[in-house]
C-alpha cells in the first residue's frame, strides 16, 4: 500500500512538472534557447515562470491570449511590474 501511495505522489509531481515545462517550451521556446551561461539560463527560467504566473493571476487560461492582451496594453506591463 505504501508503494502505491508513493507512486501516486511521484506521478502527481511529474504531472505538474511536465505541464509547466510543456507550457514554457511551447510558449517561450525554452528547448530552442541558446543561452549557454548557467546563471543567465536560470534567470530566464525565473522570468518566464513569473510571466506565466502573471497571466494566470490575471485570469488568462491561455498564455498566448494573455501575451496578446498585454502586447496591446504595454503600459499595463509597467504598472504590473512595479
Amino acid at each position: 500500500e505504501s508503494a502505491q501511495v508513493f507512486a501516486k505522489i511521484i506521478r502527481g509531481h511529474w504531472k505538474i512538472e511536465n505541464q509547466l515545462h510543456w507550457v514554457k517550451d511551447v510558449i517561450f521556446e525554452e528547448d530552442k534557447s541558446q543561452i549557454s551561461d548557467f546563471q543567465a539560463a536560470s534567470n530566464w527560467s525565473i522570468l518566464t515562470t513569473i510571466g506565466l504566473n502573471l497571466f494566470r493571476g490575471l485570469g488568462f487560461l491561455s498564455i498566448t491570449e494573455g501575451q496578446r492582451w498585454l502586447a496591446e496594453r504595454w503600459e499595463k506591463l509597467i504598472v504590473l511590474s512595479t
